[in-house]
């Protein structure tokens, strides 16, 4: 067992606050038996959290104390019969009375604070999920940064800028072919969104005839979009077309070209 991982996974917490399953529960005592590390990390949080009680238990209500004492202490006592001799003392009522109320106020100040501390252990524990969500989505786009880069700069890579046309100026393309394993990818560096039912197509031109690379979405958070293979190709554009493709370019609706 790894004794550091099994105090972090939280079943200190919830073994003494009681929110461990049975199986929980005997697998945690019997880990407290064969580690120390275990029965200290439980030790230490019982007396944290009866620090903490004592130091943020909830103050009964104003003139609470006082209520109490006049109601336990100021009740009429029933006088016994007079006997010939004598007549007994008049018994007071126990102060036992007034510790079982005030551990009644105690005991809810307790579960309430116990409530709180679970709510705020379920919360960090939401938000160390979150965080170790974003770590992981983070370490995996620098993963894929790092191989875009050893990509770029793979030997027999070729690369064109696709500039903008009269149709659109300011758009701008970058495509690498890679002329070993015939693959070909776009950064998309500037094009105007286009409409729920349209998509942007790729093309080769070779020999003045177009060759389909396919469509793609305005995936802004990839460096690069692999598209379709091609064999060979003198030059690259891109059109607008109804979503899903067309068999042939729309050459009015042209947004970028460049050669290769």
């Amino acid at each position: 067992m790894n004794v550091k991982e099994y105090i972090a996974s939280g079943i200190v917490e919830s073994y003494v606050l009681g929110l461990a399953s049975d199986a929980e529960r005997q697998e945690f005592e019997h880990a407290c038996s064969q580690y120390p590390e275990v029965a200290q990390a439980r030790n230490s949080f019982e007396q944290t959290l009866e620090a903490k009680l004592l130091r943020e238990a909830i103050p009964p209500p104003a003139g609470l104390k006082a209520r109490i004492e006049d109601q336990l202490f100021n009740q009429p006592v029933m006088q016994p019969m007079e006997t010939l001799e004598t007549q007994p003392p008049v018994r007071s009522i126990g102060a036992w009375k007034w510790v079982a109320a005030a551990s009644v106020v105690l005991l809810a100040g307790s579960l309430y604070w116990a409530f709180n501390t679970h709510t705020k252990y379920q919360e960090l524990q939401e938000a160390n999920r979150q965080l170790q969500q974003n770590l992981n989505e983070s370490t995996a786009q620098l993963n894929e940064i790092k191989t875009e880069q050893v990509l770029l700069h793979k030997s027999g890579m070729k690369m064109t800028a696709l500039q903008g046309t009269a149709h659109s100026p300011a758009s701008f393309v970058t495509v690498y072919w890679d002329t070993a394993s015939k693959d070909v990818y776009m950064m998309i560096n500037n094009l105007p969104q286009p409409a729920a039912d349209q998509q942007y197509q790729l093309w080769a031109l070779l020999n003045n005839q177009p060759i389909d690379l396919g469509v793609f979405e305005m995936q802004q958070e990839k460096l690069l979009v692999r598209m379709k293979n091609v064999q060979q190709a003198q030059a690259f554009a891109i059109t607008l077309e109804p979503k899903g493709g067309s068999p042939s370019p729309t050459l009015d609706k042209m947004y970028v070209v460049g050669k290769l």
